[in-house]
């Protein structure tokens, strides 16, 4: 881990104490954002959680996502992990309010920045998170965000939070397909600009 991810936890559990380091808050991302800002975008199923210390305070989750279909970026195996700030080492916990995680067994697609530098290396946080469910009528994977409520749409270029932009109940819920091709479509624009 780098230096200056090290000295932010110290301080963070000096001020705080070792079990909890206060709130975290995301600067808002729209569709955009998520796809140009991300340095990875993968989607895998989260096969196991580790955590460990990294220093005599740090304490971090490794979540190893296996079966990762890259749509950005490169993965060096078929596995990859992220590192977050949180987790449990024998009776110690450090747990940081506001901050997302990843459930074992969900398929989730995320938009990756900094993985092993920052403390959390999503792109907006929980707006870089989403949870792919398979449909159980119609078997059609289907998108839905970190909250666990269905994307109807893509959000436009308001400043507005991804989450936040979502209609509930404005349509069918978009499939895993339209939303990767969605993905592609904006990452090709880009490289054309």
């Amino acid at each position: 881990m780098c230096k200056p991810f090290a000295v932010l936890i110290v301080f963070i559990c000096a001020v705080f104490g070792a079990g909890t380091a206060g709130a975290i808050s995301f600067e808002a991302r729209d569709f955009d954002a998520l796809a140009n800002e991300a340095d990875q975008i993968v989607i895998g199923t989260v096969a196991s959680t580790s955590s460990r210390r990294t220093g005599a305070r740090e304490i971090v989750t490794d979540f190893r996502f296996a079966d990762v279909a890259v749509i950005k970026g490169t993965v060096a195996d078929t596995a990859l992990t992220l590192t977050m700030l949180g987790g449990t080492v024998g009776t110690e916990t450090l747990t940081v309010a506001g901050a997302p995680t990843f459930k074992p067994g969900i398929r989730y697609l995320v938009f990756v920045t900094g993985n092993g530098s920052v403390m959390f290396p999503l792109v907006g946080g929980q707006q870089g998170i989403f949870q792919m469910r398979k449909d159980a009528v119609t078997g059609v994977s289907r998108v839905h965000d970190y909250a666990g409520r269905a994307l109807t749409r893509l959000p436009g270029r308001a400043a507005l939070p991804l989450v936040d932009r979502l209609e509930a109940g404005a349509g069918e819920p978009m499939s895993e397909a339209g939303f990767v091709d969605a993905i592609r479509a904006k990452l090709n624009a880009r490289g054309a600009q």
